[in-house]
């Protein structure tokens, strides 16, 4: 859906854009082998810059629901919950077709391959994503929000599901809960939706059905700290001071819960999600801050982000398909974006420079586009 939009609330658009702005870094590398680690995913267990894009989404996805609920408390049950699973429906549906983009493109370049496309999709399609995960944790973490209203209340309920998540996975293996080669997660994901059904048809989805519950605790904690952020009755110093001392918390929390799980984007784990929300809240607070005392320069400074931010279902949608279309046309036998650097960068810079330069120069191309949207107000949202 299309729409026009002027009432934003500018520190949460420069939050979502440098999240948009790391996701379009970290996927837009020309060479994985030879990048500096700091901008891959961690294999298994730890935490990178690339790890932040994803639990960034969720929480300023918490962030902005908390303004929804402020906005639509005297709309009916009716109205309120159509709203919520519609939009949580689309979010799922719109990531299942993207995930067969591949298949596609495979089809198209691919012919010699042979096979029918819909056979390929039945039989391989990718099912869980990222979309998708949005998509139920909206949902879930919408309908926590709005059943128990106190934010003592939902604060419990995150510790709550961080524990749901934490004892299954000990439970399920009590010598090795988080294997890479055992663990309840990828038991779900062998469930539903099968192992060929999984992201590059491995036994475990990173975006599987498991992660979800704690997921959503990610949501309610950016939850909790819209509600801080936007509080009328205390003044902005107080209200950036909350949230430190909420983040505070949560790092504490996490560091204490990491001696009993490990810290893994890949599993969700209840740490990494004290982690991120921790550190979150506190450049969220800052931000605000920085906000409040120079609003002129800081707007100036982040006008990339903003610019991102206002439209974040466009920037993480077409530049990702638009590069994998890239990474399918050949040129002399290599996919043109890598062949792009090798013969650009490459024997100037060297690696890993050269492709961390290159990265951020795709990042760059996009700004204009946001720019253009931005001013005229065109916000795509589901």
């Amino acid at each position: 859906m299309l729409l026009r939009d002027t009432r934003r609330l500018v520190a949460i658009d420069i939050f979502r854009g440098l999240t948009i702005a790391i996701m379009l870094l970290v996927n837009s590398l020309p060479n994985f082998e030879q990048a500096y680690p700091l901008l891959l995913h961690a294999p298994w267990a730890g935490l990178t810059i690339a790890d932040l894009a994803f639990p960034g989404f969720v929480f300023i996805m918490g962030v902005s629901a908390s303004l929804w609920f402020a906005k639509h408390r005297d709309d009916s049950f009716g109205e309120k919950f159509s709203i919520i699973l519609k939009r949580s429906v689309l979010l799922f549906l719109f990531g299942l077709i993207l995930n067969q983009l591949p298949l596609l493109l495979q089809h198209c370049f691919s012919p010699e391959a042979g096979g029918s496309l819909l056979n390929d999709i039945m039989e391989h399609g990718r099912v869980m994503g990222v979309l998708q995960r949005l998509g139920l944790v909206y949902f879930f973490g919408m309908i926590i929000t709005w059943w128990l209203r106190s934010e003592k209340h939902i604060a419990i309920m995150s510790l709550l599901l961080l524990a749901l998540s934490s004892t299954c996975f000990h439970l399920y293996d009590t010598t090795n809960p988080f294997s890479p080669d055992n663990n309840i997660s990828m038991l779900i994901d062998g469930i539903f939706p099968g192992a060929a059904h999984c992201y590059l048809g491995k036994p475990f989805d990173p975006e599987g059905l498991y992660g979800t519950i704690a997921a959503t605790a990610s949501f309610l904690w950016g939850m909790l700290a819209g509600r801080q952020l936007t509080l009328e009755s205390a003044p902005i110093f107080e209200r950036v001071l909350m949230l430190l001392v909420s983040g505070t918390l949560l790092l504490i929390l996490g560091g204490v819960w990491s001696y009993l799980d490990i810290i893994s984007k890949q599993l969700w784990t209840a740490p990494y999600v004290l982690f991120t929300s921790g550190g979150f809240m506190w450049g969220l607070g800052l931000l605000q801050m920085a906000l409040s005392l120079f609003p002129d320069f800081m707007k100036w400074l982040f006008t990339p982000c903003r610019l991102l931010g206002t439209n974040p279902l466009f920037f993480f949608i077409v530049p990702d398909r638009l590069l994998l279309l890239f990474w399918y046309i050949k040129v002399q036998g290599t996919a043109i974006y890598p062949w792009l650097w090798e013969h650009t960068l490459l024997g100037v810079l060297g690696a890993p420079l050269s492709i961390a330069v290159f990265a951020f120069v795709w990042v760059l191309l996009w700004l204009p586009v946001a720019n253009f949207l931005y001013k005229r107000q065109i916000i795509f949202k589901l």
